[in-house]
């Protein structure tokens, strides 16, 4: 059987440790190697949550059995709603915090987008379910 999470406390479990393993990896590579490989680090442990957070979870309504649609990120459309809206903040305050760092601008630019994109999966995904929810 596949590995499902489905309670609510352990999906916020997995969020919050996932969360500060980011911010850790993301400190340590910047102060091994520069600011740069931090930012592509805490990137990637971000990236790989939320694929894994879109993959296990499930709602109490879901097949643990089953595996979600590709395009699935939540159960429930207001869910995907919320984090889009989240990584969208992010995203703005992200391009707010740019101006005090021009030397950076690349790496605000790719955040900026990083961002973004997951907003727009949540988004897709939100919009998606209400169709069918």
């Amino acid at each position: 059987m596949p590995l499902r999470i489905t309670s609510p406390q352990t999906k916020v479990v997995f969020v919050v440790l996932g969360y500060i393993a980011a911010l850790t990896v993301a400190v340590v590579g910047a102060l091994l190697l520069n600011v740069s490989a931090g930012l592509f680090a805490y990137g990637a442990v971000v990236l790989v949550l939320v694929l894994v957070g879109a993959r296990t979870f499930r709602g109490e309504a879901e097949d643990v059995h089953a595996s979600r649609p590709m395009w699935r990120m939540t159960t429930k459309p207001v869910a995907g709603f919320v984090i889009a809206a989240l990584f969208f903040l992010q995203a703005l305050t992200t391009a707010a915090s740019a101006a005090d760092a021009p030397h950076y601008a690349p790496l605000y630019v790719l955040s900026i987008v990083f961002s973004l994109a997951l907003s727009a999966a949540y988004l897709n995904s939100s919009l998606r379910l209400r169709r069918i929810v």
